[in-house]
C-alpha cells in the first residue's frame, strides 16, 4: 500500500487533471521505480523526458529538485520526511537474465498495443497509463497491487474511463491480466507461447482450475 504521508504530499503538489487521474498516477508513481537501474519488471516504464514533462505537468511542485531517470517516488518520500519503506522497487534487485528480458519486452509490447487500440480518450495520461500499465503486467503479481492502486475496482474504473472498449468487453468479470491474455489470443497471439502468468504465484487465483480457453473459442 502507498506510503500514505507521501501520497498525501504528492496530491497537494497536484494542480491539473481529473482529481481520479491524478490519484491513480500518483498512487503508480510511488508504488513503481522511475530509476534507471531499476528491476525491469518493476520500473515505471515511461522514459525519463516523457515522465519529467508529465510530473511536471500534474505535479509541478514535486518537480523541483527531482531529475528525470532518478527515483521519483524516493525523492516524493523525502519532500514528505517519511520512509519508503514499502517500496520495493527499489529493493536489492533479482538477476534477470538477457533472454528473459527479451521476452518481458516481448509480452510488454502485446499489452501496450492492446491497451492502445482499445483508447477512448485522446488525452496524454491515457497514452501515459497504457505504458505504465503494459509494464506492471510482466510484473508477477495481480495488476492493481503492482499498480499501487486501491484496489481491483480502482483498476477497472481507470479501464472504464480512457480504455472503454476493452473494459466493457469483459463480460464475465476476469482478472484483468488474465482478461488480457484472452483478448491477446482471440487477436492471433500464439496459444503456446508462455506467458507471464504461468510462473506467478497467484495463478490459481486468477485461473483456478479452468482450462485456458483457445483463441476459436472466444467471444468476438
Amino acid at each position: 500500500m502507498t506510503d500514505s504521508a507521501a501520497y498525501h504530499r504528492l496530491m497537494a503538489c497536484s494542480t491539473s487533471g481529473s482529481l481520479a487521474d491524478t490519484q491513480d498516477l500518483g498512487r503508480m508513481l510511488l508504488r513503481r521505480c522511475s530509476d534507471a537501474s531499476a528491476p525491469y519488471p518493476c520500473a515505471l516504464g515511461l522514459p525519463p523526458d516523457r515522465l519529467g514533462a508529465l510530473v511536471g505537468t500534474v505535479f509541478p511542485e514535486a518537480a523541483a529538485g527531482w531529475t528525470p531517470g532518478r527515483c521519483f517516488s524516493r525523492h516524493v518520500h523525502r519532500l514528505a520526511d517519511a520512509e519508503a519503506e514499502d517500496h520495493h522497487a527499489c529493493l536489492d534487485p533479482v538477476a534477470i537474465t538477457a533472454p528473459e528480458i527479451m521476452r518481458l519486452k516481448r509480452e510488454e509490447e502485446d499489452f501496450l498495443g492492446l491497451l492502445l487500440r482499445n483508447r477512448s480518450t485522446d488525452q496524454p495520461i491515457a497514452a501515459a497509463f497504457a505504458v505504465i500499465i503494459a509494464r506492471a503486467c510482466v510484473e508477477n503479481d495481480h495488476l492493481w497491487r503492482s499498480l499501487g492502486l486501491a484496489g481491483r475496482n480502482s483498476l477497472a474504473d481507470l479501464l472504464r474511463r480512457h480504455f472503454q472498449p476493452l473494459a466493457s468487453a469483459n463480460t464475465r468479470k476476469l482478472r484483468w491480466k488474465r482478461f488480457f491474455y484472452e483478448r491477446l489470443l482471440a487477436e492471433g497471439r500464439p496459444a503456446d507461447r508462455p506467458t507471464v502468468c504461468d510462473a506467478c504465484s497467484h495463478h490459481s487465483d486468477c485461473y483456478g482450475d479452468i482450462v485456458p480457453v483457445r483463441p476459436h473459442t472466444l467471444p468476438r
